[in-house]
């Protein structure tokens, strides 16, 4: 009882002390690199005060929450006046959520929620307000960035609440085999998780609230692309991380589209909600992710920020025909053979027939099409239609004003 009471006593000491450690870390040491990380002048970021910043959730246990010093820290710097700080401050909390150590990414996500519920007492507002945010001393320079502000902020607390910084949310989780020294102590573990039944892939990584959330995170992500007036180092390294997030996204997505229709889970799958991903992915995420690049390579390329040549993992067209009809590998067969059956049993001359009818329809079909096309494109270029994201973002994702 001696013994184990000392051991106690030594174990209290420790966390004591590691809890005054992880204090230490995150106000005075903290407090000077976030002063240098956010300097009112038009230098961005340097890259050794963001490793400095992040590494420290990589030195502390995720056990320790130490977001709630470093987020109140990093929104005293948000709602300064000038857009300089406030542009650096969001790109810090960015590489957090990005960068951070994957056992903190949890802690990163409740309290950033937990905080933007609750009210600054200083200020009498809710912290991260985007009325706060975008307060800036009213000159020329800070007028000119505000609206970036404002869709750029949108996107990094959206990004911070939603997905970690692989998007790991999105993608099926690999099993590790234990060392051999665990082997033993896990094998009551292994054998309880090996009686339980997998859940199909859609009730885990492509989830319906996952999708909806991508969906958003797209939109967010393609509005951040830089305007006119807008360019420069701030807004550069900005624009850049927002890119390879939405291709690390497309990247997960696509990995666990082709493991889901290429027949490498459980086929128990919820072929409506991964028809709806097919779609978003081939119609939304991937062309607008790489009309993303092509837009905005030439702005970075001049600040010297150069994005991948290549997206990484994609989906075959045969796979996304799969998944775009909605059923199974079992079911295709069944429906080819039923079809092969039905012409089998018309007459050649009937189905000669259809087929010049199906071919005129769809020849009428392309021709109306090209010109439905042709009139838009007179349209707008008549009007002038551009496509603009509004300069004061209308909503925020877990904001309660």
């Amino acid at each position: 009882m001696s013994s184990i009471s000392a051991a106690k006593e030594s174990t209290n000491k420790l966390s004591a002390n590691i809890y005054r450690e992880v204090k230490g870390l995150t106000s005075s040491e903290l407090e000077q690199v976030m002063l240098k990380a956010t300097k009112p002048d038009d230098t961005p970021v340097k890259g050794k005060h963001v490793e400095r910043l992040v590494g420290v959730t990589y030195q502390i246990s995720g056990r320790y929450d130490i977001y709630d010093s470093v987020l109140r820290k990093l929104w005293n710097k948000i709602a300064e006046k000038d857009w300089r700080t406030t542009i650096k401050a969001l790109y810090v909390l960015h590489r957090f959520s990005v960068d951070g150590a994957p056992d903190h990414q949890a802690a990163l996500k409740a309290r950033l929620r937990e905080l933007r519920r609750s009210k600054d007492p200083k200020r009498k507002e809710k912290y991260f307000n985007r009325k706060i945010l975008l307060a800036v001393t009213e000159t020329d320079e800070n007028l000119t960035y505000r609206a970036f502000l404002a869709r750029y902020a949108h996107y990094v607390l959206l990004r911070a609440q939603c997905f970690g910084g692989l998007f790991t949310e999105l993608t099926i989780p690999t099993d590790k085999s234990p060392s051999p020294s665990s082997k033993g102590k896990k094998s009551r573990a292994s054998s309880s998780s090996a009686a339980r039944p997998k859940l199909p892939i859609t009730s885990t990584c492509l989830k319906n609230e996952h999708l909806e959330a991508s969906q958003m995170l797209l939109e967010a992500g393609l509005a951040c692309q830089l305007k006119p007036k807008e360019e420069c180092e701030n807004t550069a390294i900005a624009v850049e991380r927002v890119v390879t997030d939405l291709i690390a996204m497309t990247t997960a997505i696509a990995k666990s589209l082709n493991a889901a229709l290429g027949g490498k889970t459980n086929q128990d799958l919820d072929l409506a909600l991964l028809k709806k991903w097919c779609q978003f992915y081939s119609a939304e995420l991937l062309p607008q992710t790489k009309g993303l690049m092509k837009k905005t390579s030439p702005t970075l390329d001049a600040f010297g920020l150069y994005l991948p040549s290549r997206m990484g993992a994609s989906v075959s067209q045969d796979l996304l025909q799969k998944g775009l009809k909605g059923v199974d590998a079992n079911d295709e067969e069944s429906l080819l053979q039923e079809e092969d059956e039905e012409l089998e049993d018309k007459p050649i001359a009937v189905v000669e027939e259809e087929e010049d009818i199906g071919q005129k329809v769809d020849d009428t079909i392309v021709e109306e099409e090209e010109d439905d096309e042709a009139v838009v494109e007179d349209i707008r270029a008549e009007e002038g239609v551009m496509d603009e994201y509004d300069e004061e973002y209308e909503y925020e994702y877990y904001d309660e004003e």
